[in-house]
């Protein structure tokens, strides 16, 4: 991105919140100051920083930083942490010589540990100087905590060549659908208002990170934001025109970046798009959908290869959603599983067995009674996450 969007600079650098020498601390610069969308996790426990920026979005500022951190969520430390978070911001704005309330801050890591703010104040000068010396990639990687590899896209739009977006995500465990799931940063020059961004982020956001599960686990952090400091200037009639472009160039890539998360997920081999079709509403198909993708039951057999369909139906019975057993037909792929509630017979399940050694695969349900549907993107459960989470704070 570097080059491309030169209103978004990137630094990078190690403060040793970590016990590793990769950079664990980045700052954003927006210049102009961005108009922007900020999206929350709805989890009562939140981060120091998730409550400031719920705090500065309904005061309509633009934003000219935000500061990230891995290694350290900053919740549930009490006043320390909001005392933090504001005394790093404040150190920000006062190196760039903005206000105060035009910094945020977004934390991920290790819950109920304090930030050791004065590490992290000795490099920010640095950041400050070194702006837009880093690329996406390597803002991506110094934000990842049990990430296997950076998570970021980059779009230019075919019919609007100056317009550019720009997305970078991290995450890998803690993942629920559920708002975001994670840390998210989409950064733009489309010249849209703060109320466009809030309307186009949010309906991408639920059609995307909202529809990812690896845990069934909602973090105190989830943040995404959308940014834009275009100038503008393009007429009525085209600026609707960019802002339609743009909306589906959010949803895709925003789409793209939460199933590279589930992939990039703690200890997964399995990525599972779980489609529930045939409820009566669309809010009974997500019920459904949500049971079966967080059921360790479920997840366990997709790790193991195991077209354990009985998982599958009592998942699907648990719900709490009514259902009719002997309508409900289960498919691997396409391969038919469950005919009627029961056995589909044959060597189906041997040829499921094949499905389910791909990484990715598609598990639909068809309740058989309406035309409500919802998909979900989930993983399985390994041995390998359980070692990943086991040894977290080691």
């Amino acid at each position: 991105m570097r080059g491309k969007m030169t209103n978004f600079r990137f630094s990078v650098a190690n403060a040793g919140i970590k016990q590793t020498k990769r950079p664990d601390i980045a700052l954003i610069v927006a210049h102009p100051p961005a108009r922007w969308a900020g999206f929350f996790t709805t989890n009562a426990v939140k981060a120091a920083p998730v409550v400031l920026g719920m705090e500065r979005l309904k005061k309509g500022v633009p934003l000219a930083a935000i500061l990230v951190n891995s290694g350290n969520a900053n919740a549930c430390v009490g006043e320390r942490g909001t005392r933090d978070t504001l005394e790093l911001c404040r150190e920000v704005a006062d190196l760039l010589e903005v206000p105060e309330d035009q910094v945020l801050m977004a934390s991920t890591g290790v819950i109920g540990q304090p930030l050791p703010v004065e590490k992290m104040k000795r490099v920010l000068p640095g950041l400050v100087e070194q702006s837009g010396s880093a690329t996406l990639k390597e803002f991506a990687t110094a934000i990842m905590t049990t990430d296997r590899y950076p998570k970021w896209e980059e779009a230019q739009l075919d019919a609007y060549p100056g317009v550019t977006l720009a997305g970078v995500v991290k995450g890998a465990g803690m993942i629920r659908p559920d708002m975001a799931t994670m840390l998210g940063f989409f950064f733009m020059n489309a010249g849209l208002s703060a109320s466009d961004l809030e309307a186009l982020g949010r309906g991408a956001v639920r059609d995307s990170f909202n529809r990812i599960t690896v845990d069934g686990d909602q973090s105190t952090n989830d943040t995404v934001l959308v940014l834009d400091n275009g100038d503008g200037t393009q007429s009525a009639s085209n600026a609707e025109n960019v802002k339609r472009a743009v909306s589906s160039e959010l949803k895709r890539m925003m789409r793209s970046l939460s199933e590279k998360i589930v992939d990039n997920g703690e200890g997964v081999s399995k990525v599972v798009t779980v489609l529930v079709e045939g409820a009566r509403k669309e809010r009974d198909a997500e019920q459904v959908a949500r049971c079966v993708a967080n059921s360790p039951l479920v997840k366990t057999a997709f790790y193991g290869q195991d077209p354990n369909w009985g998982r599958v139906m009592a998942a699907v019975g648990y719900s709490g959603v009514e259902v009719a057993p002997e309508r409900v037909d289960i498919y691997l792929d396409k391969v038919c599983l469950v005919k009627g509630g029961c056995e589909a017979g044959g060597d189906a399940e041997r040829r499921a067995a094949d499905v389910m050694k791909r990484r990715a695969f598609t598990l639909r349900i068809d309740l058989g009674d309406g035309q409500g549907k919802f998909w979900l993107i989930t993983s399985d459960l390994s041995v390998e996450y359980i070692k990943i989470n086991a040894d977290y704070r080691s």
